[in-house]
């Protein structure tokens, strides 16, 4: 079995307790406005350009999909992350997201930082989506557990839950994307409705598990009253719900949209004045911590 993963971090401190190291999983069923992974979003390889290091060489024209110009432009739609304008750039401004890797081979890379995560680290699956690469995701997590090593699953929810189910006994928290209260804006910011999202988890909440819920805020997309108490609501209905994790847009995907040639998000980063008093208010709507 092989999953593909774009990215393997270790001495992550933001993606569960303790240090973590985080496997990036590509492959996403939504398409958050806001995502600061867009690389993650197609489940295969695919070719990402740094316009800063190309010198319009012409190498990369050798794409045999198209998806390069003679002058360095770049067609992210027809690119099939073969990797020739990779392996041929003198300039190494093309690189390839993405790589096929077996499960063994992700703890093979993971076992040396096991050290560093003593009594409350570990490893966090995340994306992109993980349950896009269900069985892969499974076949980690269980070889994980087996090496003694904890597990978190970074989840957007949007999954079928026959394929989640596999993953409570793995998994010791779910940190759980909630990214807009709204059905209907959910479809308008994501491109799908929040329904499914929903529906997993109460599922996960019944199954007995621990939960972080994590929500993007975002100025003009969801930073919303009626927002915040849908967040509020979530927790009152759902014990497992351990804590709230408000999560400020950041603009770090803009850059990784370029090397992908995409257009920019149009989004702005909020203040810190403005952080502050989204933490307050959610705050005040909930009984448990909020970060």
């Amino acid at each position: 079995m092989r999953g593909i993963v774009s990215d393997i971090v270790p001495f992550s401190v933001h993606d569960g307790p303790g240090i973590r190291t985080t496997v990036f999983f590509k492959g996403c069923p939504l398409r958050c406005r806001w995502c600061h992974n867009p690389e993650n979003w197609r489940p295969g390889p695919q070719c990402m350009v740094l316009p800063s290091r190309c010198m319009h060489c012409g190498a990369c024209s050798v794409c045999p999909a198209g998806a390069r110009g003679p002058d360095g432009a770049y067609d992210s739609a027809r690119c099939t992350g073969c990797g020739r304008c990779a392996a041929l750039c003198p300039a190494g401004a093309c690189r390839i997201s993405g790589a096929a890797m077996t499960p063994e081979e992700v703890v093979a890379r993971i076992l040396p930082d096991k050290p560093f995560f003593r009594d409350r680290g570990g490893v966090t699956l995340s994306g992109g989506e993980p349950m896009y690469q269900p069985d892969f995701a499974i076949a980690l997590a269980t070889l994980l557990r087996e090496e003694g090593i904890d597990v978190a699953l970074e989840t957007c929810g949007y999954a079928a839950w026959a394929d989640l189910r596999r993953m409570v006994p793995l998994v010791s928290r779910f940190l759980y994307d909630w990214k807009e209260s709204d059905p209907e804006k959910h479809r308008r910011w994501t491109g799908a409705d929040n329904r499914l999202i929903r529906e997993n988890l109460a599922r996960l909440n019944d199954a007995g598990t621990r939960i972080v819920l994590r929500c993007p805020l975002i100025p003009g997309c969801n930073d919303r009253e009626d927002h915040f108490e849908g967040i509020a609501k979530l927790t009152r209905r759902y014990p497992a719900i351990e804590r709230v994790d408000l999560l400020p847009y950041h603009a770090l995907g803009n850059d990784k949209r370029t090397q992908l040639g995409l257009s920019p998000d149009g989004l702005t980063p909020p203040d810190e004045k403005t952080v502050r008093a989204w933490r307050e208010r959610v705050q005040s709507l909930c009984s448990i911590p909020v970060g």
